[in-house]
């Protein structure tokens, strides 16, 4: 063989293991996301959270169709999160009527964890809610909606 042959050779060898390599790489990130279960979350409104219990008070259910009166003043948002690898922090986005009206940032601290928020309803606030549950990179998780009449 030439001197240029096997140059040209050892090149070739070289790129084809850095393509290996790096396919190597991608082919053990997609097998890591694949094992372990995605994150399942939960997601009801209510006039109050047993702190007890840590379940809600009041209405129940993931769409609150029916929804809550303005006079009662304070919805609450009951998050039941399953599989999400902790310590991690999600975060409670309240909409009304597209608008984003608060953020809260809470604490999941193991591997099957319920926390909540609320958010004070004033009466001119009548109409669709929605809460988002987001994951630390900003991604929906669960989203959920009530009204207020």
């Amino acid at each position: 063989m030439s001197r240029m042959n096997t140059r040209c050779s050892m090149r070739i060898m070289v790129l084809v293991f850095a393509l290996l390599m790096s396919g190597t790489v991608v082919w053990g990130q997609d097998e890591v996301a694949a094992d372990g279960p995605a994150a399942a979350v939960e997601v009801m409104f209510g006039t109050g959270v047993d702190r007890a219990t840590r379940s809600i008070e009041g209405k129940t259910g993931e769409f609150a169709a029916d929804g809550f009166s303005a006079e009662e003043g304070r919805v609450f948002c009951l998050t039941r999160i399953q599989n999400l690898e902790a310590p991690a922090a999600v975060t409670h986005v309240w909409y009304h009527e597209g608008k984003t009206m608060a953020r809260v940032e809470l604490t999941v601290g193991s591997a099957d964890w319920r926390t909540w928020s609320s958010k004070r309803i004033l009466p001119a606030w009548t109409g669709n809610w929605e809460v988002k549950v987001l994951d630390a990179n900003g991604m929906v998780l669960a989203s959920a909606g009530f009204t207020v009449n």
